[in-house]
């Protein structure tokens, strides 16, 4: 099969009808490496490359400026675990019985991601990588659901929303910190736990094809910096937002920590010498929370379809591959990753499940336009689409919609949809058709 692929490559090479992306193909040493560095709850406006001036981060602006920077990119939810089911299969989480978060107590605590999804671990081993995620999971917390049954060789954080940065303690007082299968006692700061783990993955991998997932807590609370005690433990009262009182400023510290990590995880990539294999795209997984994060101009915040919601930042980076420096509004979403890394890897497997992604290919490496995309979102009573720069909102509950050309109001402060009610027509019956076919086989719950 190897034999094959090279002389298929010779002759394309001779005929002088290799493209861009596979003359790069021609000259690569092996598949490349993958490394998705996913932020909680980070605001569009939270790091420095995205205009904030009161956080610090060198390292993710230098990502972003011999990279590719996205101005209008998504997350597929408001909140975490809607948006970490999407990255993973490459499908709306609706499909999954996944539209809300699982919470530390009640219900939801027992149920999880089913092993009959599909993962991007799953299919890049297939394809002889070696797979890992450092941090929170959030997809479940029984064992069954550990990511381990889900593709991945290594797992080492939590499987809660959140956790003490320090006692690593979730929010009904249980100790959440994990090795595959096992519960282990730590000391550490999470933040920088989560990157020691990283680099000893790429150290221990660096002479096999590897994808790593890094999903960071920061700036998730509890707003603790990497010198704040432990506030939380077993069997005690304790407040899930941390006891420290100047939360901006701790918020600042948690940020920077994980820039200061993320920097980390490049340089080990250049010691290394795999710079120019590894695909980096870094993002979050909503929008911020309105008291102490940033999400820049944008309207609405956290658990909101309003852009604040789920307008992210995100930067793809590959030195000699990604141009340096370039801005792209081309519309994406976190589920794009997974037929991305497939189409990247020239990966001969197919999901099981059909994927709701698109390849971004063209975007990352031709700078190519998405306008006439659509997509969708759901979160309880919202529900919210895109039809290319035109975003529809609907709050059911309060019986409202509205209507915006985000090309020219990306703040959403220009109501049209008296303007084009015909236009409101077309797209509200397009969410209906979309709502249907992703609980056609599922349970809708809106927890």
């Amino acid at each position: 099969m190897l034999q094959n692929r090279r002389s298929f490559l010779k002759t394309a090479v001779g005929s002088a009808l290799c493209s861009h992306s596979l003359l790069f193909t021609c000259t690569r040493r092996r598949k490349p490496n993958f490394v998705l560095i996913m932020a909680d709850d980070l605001g569009y406006g939270d790091i420095s490359c995205y205009g904030n001036t009161f956080i610090n981060t060198p390292h993710l602006d230098a990502m972003a400026e011999n990279g590719l920077k996205f101005t209008d990119f998504h997350s597929n939810g408001p909140v975490c675990t809607p948006t970490r089911a999407a990255l993973l299969t490459g499908r709306y989480q609706q499909r999954a019985g996944l539209p809300g978060v699982i919470y530390v107590r009640g219900e939801t605590r027992q149920t999880g991601m089913a092993q009959k999804e599909y993962t991007f671990a799953e299919a890049l081993k297939t394809e002889g990588y070696r797979t890992a995620i450092v941090g929170k999971w959030h997809l479940g917390y029984k064992k069954k659901y550990n990511p381990v049954h889900q593709g991945f060789d290594m797992f080492r954080g939590y499987v809660s929303g959140n956790i003490d940065y320090q006692s690593h303690v979730d929010n009904a007082g249980i100790p959440d910190w994990w090795h595959n299968l096992e519960k282990v006692e730590e000391e550490g700061y999470a933040t920088d736990l989560f990157t020691e783990y990283a680099v000893q993955f790429i150290e221990e991998n660096q002479h096999t094809p590897f994808c790593l997932y890094i999903a960071h807590e920061a700036p998730h609370w509890p707003y603790q910096g990497p010198q704040d005690k432990a506030d939380r433990f077993p069997d005690t009262e304790f407040d899930s937002w941390g006891s420290r009182q100047d939360r901006k400023n701790a918020y600042k510290e948690m940020v920077e920590a994980m820039d200061k990590g993320i920097g980390r995880v490049i340089r080990t990539l250049k010691r290394l010498n795999l710079e120019q294999d590894t695909f980096v795209f870094f993002c979050s997984d909503n929008g911020a929370v309105p008291e102490y994060g940033n999400n820049g101009s944008l309207r609405g915040h956290k658990t909101t379809l309003w852009e604040g919601g789920h307008r992210v930042p995100a930067i793809a980076y590959w030195p000699g591959r990604i141009n340096a420096g370039d801005t792209t509004d081309a519309l994406a979403l976190t589920m794009d990753l997974f037929p991305t890394m497939l189409s990247i890897s020239e990966s001969s497997v197919e999901s099981k499940n059909p994927l709701d992604g698109t390849d971004l290919s063209p975007v990352l490496f031709d700078n190519a336009e998405r306008s006439d995309r659509k997509a969708f979102w759901q979160y309880r009573e919202q529900k919210a689409m895109r039809d290319g720069a035109w975003k529809l909102l609907i709050d059911e509950d309060k019986e409202q919609e509205w209507l915006f050309n985000l090309k020219t109001d990306v703040q959403e402060q220009n109501n049209l949809a008296d303007e084009y009610p015909d236009r409101v027509s077309r797209m509200k019956s397009d969410i209906q058709q979309w709502m249907q076919e992703v609980y056609e086989s599922v349970e809708r719950k809106t927890w």
